[in-house]
């Protein structure tokens, strides 16, 4: 799901609102450096785990306004679903 919040993207360890997190959350807390392509532009990012208010909740705000499910999902889930922040490096 694209959610594209001014120069970065935002993303969301959703997984439907399983109880776990996506593999793929691990793997970004333990490398932070990313290649993110949006259709055709690759873009090298740096993805920081974004976990305090406001900013979380700004970031969320924008990830269910461009993906309305995502509510479902963290009401489906004891998990407060993580949300990385990839921004040009």
């Amino acid at each position: 799901m694209r959610v594209k919040v001014h120069n970065g993207y935002v993303l969301v360890g959703s997984m439907g609102g399983a109880p776990k997190n996506p593999d793929w959350v691990h793997n970004l807390r333990a490398n932070t450096e990313v290649d993110i392509r949006d259709r055709t532009q690759v873009t090298k990012m740096r993805v920081r785990e974004v976990t305090e208010d406001p900013e979380r909740e700004r970031l969320w705000s924008a990830s269910v306004a461009a993906f309305p499910p995502y509510k479902d999902y963290q009401a489906r889930t004891t998990r407060k679903i993580p949300l990385f922040l990839a921004e040009p490096v």
